[in-house]
């Protein structure tokens, strides 16, 4: 049996298709647990810096490497069952350079309230889910917009309780995210 050219083209284009689908499936399947874990941190940092603000310093700062110390293994794990490479020293070093970014924009721009302090890391972490839905699948990009979305509605109608409504919706956002991206 013979295939014409136009065959034998289609048949690439599928083959590609399929391959880029599994990729981004694998991403989605990768970057599930990621949103559980960080997830539940929101739900923790948020919740706590409402109830004790004075120590919403301490709280960040354990979260944070707890958290980043979570996603490095949960990463091995995705390597391990071949959903991403090997590289977990890339997840640590993003992190750490998100962190710098982060401390240095607030040493130069010196937010005045709680609100602000805690506004600004979920609209960057939501411009960078919108960075990698660029490359890593549509449901990224879903993700980031209603971050900064949910956010800015929290900052501009609740800023009394704002830290009250990140925990559970920006925390509840990236629950339900890591379950949405399990159902693939």
């Amino acid at each position: 049996m013979t295939i014409s050219p136009q065959q034998a083209s289609q048949a690439l284009l599928d083959i590609e298709r399929t391959q880029r689908r599994a990729y981004v499936l694998r991403g989605y399947e990768a970057g599930a647990p990621h949103f559980l874990l960080w997830g539940a941190i929101w739900f923790a940092g948020y919740g706590l810096t409402e109830a004790f603000p004075a120590r919403a310093g301490e709280v960040w700062i354990a979260l944070t490497l707890g958290g980043s110390l979570g996603g490095f293994l949960l990463g091995r794990a995705a390597a391990a069952r071949g959903l991403v490479a090997k590289d977990g020293w890339r997840y640590l070093a993003a992190v750490g350079s998100t962190l710098a970014f982060m401390l240095l924009t607030y040493a130069i721009l010196r937010p005045g309230d709680s609100a602000q302090l805690g506004a600004f890391p979920a609209l960057l972490v939501s411009f960078l889910y919108v960075l990698a839905g660029i490359w890593n699948g549509a449901r990224w990009i879903v993700v980031g917009l209603l971050v900064a979305a949910l956010t800015m509605a929290g900052y501009e109608l609740l800023q009394e309780h704002f830290n009250l409504w990140m925990a559970l919706v920006g925390g509840g956002t990236l629950v339900c995210t890591g379950l949405w991206f399990r159902r693939v």
